[in-house]
């Protein structure tokens, strides 16, 4: 494998993460993510919220492409695929 799929993949893994702290330390009332992860996976919509969180990865994927760092992008949507399966698991399973 290429060190820039890697470094990718491990991006596009971190960056949902990471937008989904952001917003909950600035938008909610809580400022608690893991007490907003209890809350989403007791409502029943913590894929929601990871579909929602993904789409920082767009924005990554989109940058990598049009700065010529095409193995970099490819790790990114291979962590977005990755990402969408647990998606599915987690909503039908």
């Amino acid at each position: 494998m290429n060190k820039q799929l890697i470094k990718g993949t491990i991006v596009g893994i971190i960056a949902p993460m990471a937008a989904f702290v952001v917003y909950v330390a600035f938008f909610t009332e809580d400022s608690d993510p893991v007490g907003m992860y209890n809350k989403l996976v007791a409502m029943d919509k913590l894929s929601h919220a990871m579909s929602l969180s993904v789409l920082i990865n767009l924005l990554l994927f989109f940058i990598n492409i049009k700065t010529n760092r095409d193995e970099a992008a490819r790790g990114i949507l291979l962590a977005t695929i990755l990402h969408g399966i647990t998606i599915v698991v987690i909503k039908f399973i």
